[in-house]
């Protein structure tokens, strides 16, 4: 039988030198609690066993034809609950062997799809066989959450089905095997029902456990990965004078992101890059992206502190924002105002830096920052381009930028100008509209060739009104577009908005 149905796919990883801590009269007990640790939420969420081994279970939410859909709901509560189960089991092995032992960490992955359900036949360690890409997609999922660091990840597709009272984090999109995407969301908690018997101490505690879980996984990365550097003796030592670094919290192309305080113990972000023989272009890129934004000093643009070298490394000291990038906001949901304002407080930014002749020319939710007041910031010009300046990064028909939020004339290598920034916008402006991307594909290329040859999207209610604005900021003729920004920006007060 094919449904529509939510899959989870959870792993325990650190089992094996756990069992081997176990002493031999208390293992019986302790397979049996991990057992249950995945198995009891799946059961009290309704959820459905496709596959159990000892360190992982794959499981099918679904509802009955009538029944009000909240398999999404149900099967990432599952996954939390299943967290909580393994930080509190983690909390009884190490009081029973009074020793410490690596704690144990939950991966989950969960997405929404059509799935093939049939009688479990022999052999088979579930009530059910499941088959489908939404089963293999979850797989998937489950294996990224170590390496992102997240407890939970989820499809935003399940994030979206599974409504407002599941709370998610951080963002990103990964690549499956047949190079198709999945936009992925970071689940961090649940919002409690209204009129709940359960107390907020209840729910704080899940929160704590998918955070504790997490750590257990960082824990586990830092470990591998010192031991990886060390063994290749590849370690990379720097100090830079003014700033302590707190942690690393990103990596691009050219360089890596830290967060750090200054002197005074203000929070900044040092993008820093190792100098290398013969890196004379990246180099010169980077040192650009400073020389750049020196120029601005505009309240929707990034803040940049300083630029200097240190040790063998070029960094670029800029301002931290704690509330993140508007990935996050568009997976919650964002109401059409809140977007306008959004649309045109980028629009102010674009301004700004078109004004002294710069490019974005990698436009996107990821690089539109947020602060604590609400305001918005465009940030990363690490591939911006001065128009009266030879870049020696864009040779003829290189395509440069994220290929979700492209402009044609990028898709096809073509010269650009400050009328590429205004078509992201548009792609961005329908995203935070509809919680979806205006165009998706299976493979980088057809995603081009969308940009290139697909119409522009219709607004569907209740914001078609805006439809002959994001059919000027997307049209594919660059001369049909807004001439600039400010004429955008125009646009929209003309029209009462």
């Amino acid at each position: 039988m094919q449904t529509v149905a939510s899959v989870l796919y959870a792993r325990l990883r650190n089992v094996l030198p756990v069992s081997s801590a176990v002493p031999s009269h208390l293992a019986a007990g302790f397979v049996d609690e991990l057992r249950e640790a995945l198995t009891g939420p799946i059961t009290k969420q309704r959820g459905v066993i496709a596959q159990q081994r000892p360190d992982s279970i794959l499981a099918i939410f679904a509802n009955a034809p009538g029944e009000q859909p909240d398999h999404a709901r149900r099967a990432l509560h599952a996954a939390m609950l299943a967290v909580y189960e393994t930080v509190g089991l983690n909390r009884r092995i190490s009081k029973k062997l009074g020793v410490p032992v690596p704690p144990l960490a939950v991966a989950a992955g969960v997405t929404v799809g059509s799935v093939d359900v049939v009688p479990a036949g022999r052999g088979n360690s579930g009530a059910v066989r499941a088959t489908g890409d939404a089963v293999e997609i979850a797989r998937v999922l489950e294996c990224t959450a170590p390496d992102v660091g997240w407890s939970i990840v989820a499809s935003a597709e399940a994030c979206r089905a599974a409504g407002a009272r599941v709370q998610s984090g951080r963002f990103g999109s990964i690549a499956l095997p047949d190079e198709s995407f999945v936009d992925i969301a970071e689940i961090v908690g649940l919002v409690p029902q209204p009129g709940s018997r359960s107390s907020p101490q209840t729910y704080q505690a899940v929160r704590d456990a998918i955070a504790n879980n997490r750590q257990a996984y960082q824990r586990q990365q830092d470990v591998a990965l010192a031991a990886t550097e060390a063994a290749r003796n590849a370690v990379l030592h720097f100090s830079i004078e003014g700033y302590r670094i707190v942690r690393k919290i990103g990596e691009g192309g050219m360089a890596s992101i830290y967060l750090t305080t200054d002197g005074a113990g203000v929070k900044q972000v040092l993008k820093v890059m190792r100098i290398v023989g013969g890196d004379g272009d990246p180099l010169q890129r980077f040192i650009q992206e400073f020389v750049l934004l020196a120029q601005l000093a505009h309240p929707n643009v990034a803040t940049i502190y300083r630029q200097g070298f240190s040790a063998g490394h070029a960094f670029i000291a800029m301002e931290y924002f704690e509330q993140g990038d508007l990935r996050g906001r568009i997976a919650e949901g964002i109401d059409p105002a809140t977007a306008l304002s959004y649309a045109k407080q980028t629009a102010a930014a674009l301004d700004a830096i078109h004004g002294v002749g710069i490019v974005h020319r990698d436009l996107k939710p990821a690089n539109l920052m947020l602060r604590q007041d609400g305001s918005m910031a465009l940030a990363d010009f690490g591939i911006a381009k001065h128009l009266s300046a030879l870049m020696t990064d864009t040779a003829h028909d290189q395509v440069v930028g994220t290929p979700y939020y492209l402009s044609p004339e990028q898709a096809t290598g073509r010269p650009v100008d400050q009328r590429c920034d205004l078509y992201s916008l548009g792609l961005i402006l329908y995203e935070m509209l509809t919680g979806q991307k205006p165009y998706r594909a299976g493979s980088a290329e057809a995603m081009l060739d969308l940009h290139i040859n697909a119409p522009v999207p219709l607004l569907p209610p209740p914001n078609e009104g805006l439809q002959p604005v994001l059919e000027r900021l997307m049209a594919k003729d660059c001369e049909q577009r807004y001439p600039s920004a400010r004429h955008f920006l125009a646009d929209l007060e003309a029209r009462g908005l």
